[in-house]
């Protein structure tokens, strides 16, 4: 506890899943946190979650606001809100991601477009956006969350892996541009991950058990992934344990990067 202690934080996409797992991680560890998304309602449920995990004593808050990352001036509006309540902005996390599948051929611009608007661009506005206030506090962290899809090619989700691949390779180059400012930038790769929103547009509500009961036999270690085993690897690369770690692209993914796409025989 502790290790977080007087650092402000952004979590995009916090409202769910893995956001929400990783904004109540580092609130429980002292940091105050900001989590933006698309859907109040689900923020604010986040919110009294991520509060009733302290232990009551607090002298931070949690903040949150709508923001759609596609769009760049709600990300600036957000981002200098968030600076300007609380002196500043330490680490980053990009979470807010969307996932579609369509075979290549029949792919739409517009499917192309999206993927790329939140997927990439996204994570792009917001590392734009801290950038001055991460360098005027002499250094931050910033972790984005790409996928398994990002370094391993996968059937019908060509605009999905193309998004993520480039997530990898841009913060590759902010860390390597940034890493004179002291702000360190790496990558976390997770497989297949349950309890969140990403599948229910693809399969529904009701078809997503049926999604993640074929795919678990895909890891090696014989189950998939929790918000927590991510939210335990981002806590990690934005403490000083990691200090000396940038650039990192990290799978989190119970060995799957390891094995092909097929099922074990």
């Amino acid at each position: 506890m502790g290790r977080l202690t007087g650092k402000i934080t952004i979590v995009t996409g916090g409202g769910t899943g893995i956001g929400r797992a990783i904004a109540y991680r580092f609130y429980r560890e002292g940091a105050t946190v900001a989590i933006c998304g698309r859907r109040r309602n689900v923020l604010e449920t986040a919110k009294e979650e991520i509060l009733a995990g302290g232990d009551g004593n607090e002298d931070r808050t949690v903040y949150l606001d709508t923001v759609d990352v596609s769009q760049s001036e709600e990300v600036g509006r957000f981002v200098t809100t968030v600076a300007r309540a609380f002196g500043g902005v330490d680490i980053l996390v990009n979470n807010a991601g969307i996932m579609r599948f369509s075979p290549l051929v029949e792919m739409e611009e517009d499917l192309w477009s999206d993927l790329l608007e939140v997927n990439t661009l996204g994570p792009w506005r917001m590392m734009k956006a801290v950038y001055p206030h991460m360098k005027a506090r002499g250094g931050g962290a910033v972790v984005n969350l790409s996928s398994i899809a990002g370094h391993k090619s996968l059937p019908n989700v060509a605009g999905y892996c193309s998004a993520k691949a480039a997530l990898t390779m841009m913060s590759q180059v902010a860390a390597l541009e940034w890493a004179g400012d002291g702000i360190r930038v790496n990558v976390i790769a997770p497989g297949l991950v349950e309890d969140t929103e990403l599948a229910d547009p693809i399969f529904g509500k009701d078809g997503v058990p049926a999604f993640y009961e074929k795919l678990r036999s895909l890891h090696p270690l014989g189950r998939s992934g929790t918000t927590d085993d991510v939210a335990d690897l981002a806590l990690f690369l934005v403490t000083e344990q990691s200090s000396w770690i940038t650039g990192a692209m990290i799978p989190l993914d119970g060995g799957r990067h390891l094995a092909t796409n097929r099922p074990p025989v």
